[in-house]
């Protein structure tokens, strides 16, 4: 991404701009101090997730707070030259298609950078 890694984890550690970049039919309903509340359109199920920030090792984690849910985390690395790099992981549950869970990812990781240079006029 064309941002130092610091942008980049302050703006996906952001609950308030999760919406912006979460690919549907992923939808932020709240959050809290520490947790936040996602949507499933499809299902209309809602899932809450502890969020842990660890701005030290430029990581974001997420994991569900009632074990259902997907646990992962997004990493951010400096790329040189005011760049950085972003890697996005989660644990799908079973009988979820690998290719959906790729795409899904890639979604999330081009919605990120669009929030990032839209919000912080980076080119």
């Amino acid at each position: 991404m064309a941002a130092v890694a610091d942008i980049v984890l302050n703006t996906a550690a952001d609950l308030t701009r999760a919406q912006a970049w979460l690919p549907a039919p992923l939808h932020v309903v709240g959050s809290g101090d520490g947790t936040v509340d996602v949507g499933w359109t499809p299902d209309g199920s809602t899932h809450r997730y502890q969020v842990r920030l660890d701005a030290d090792e430029h990581r974001l984690e997420w994991r569900p707070v009632d074990h259902d849910g997907w646990p992962g985390h997004l990493r951010v690395v400096e790329g040189g030259a005011g760049a950085s790099e972003v890697e996005l992981q989660v644990e799908a549950g079973a009988g979820v298609a690998e290719d959906d869970v790729r795409a899904a990812l890639d979604r999330a990781l081009r919605g990120l950078a669009a929030e990032v240079e839209q919000n912080f006029n980076v080119s």
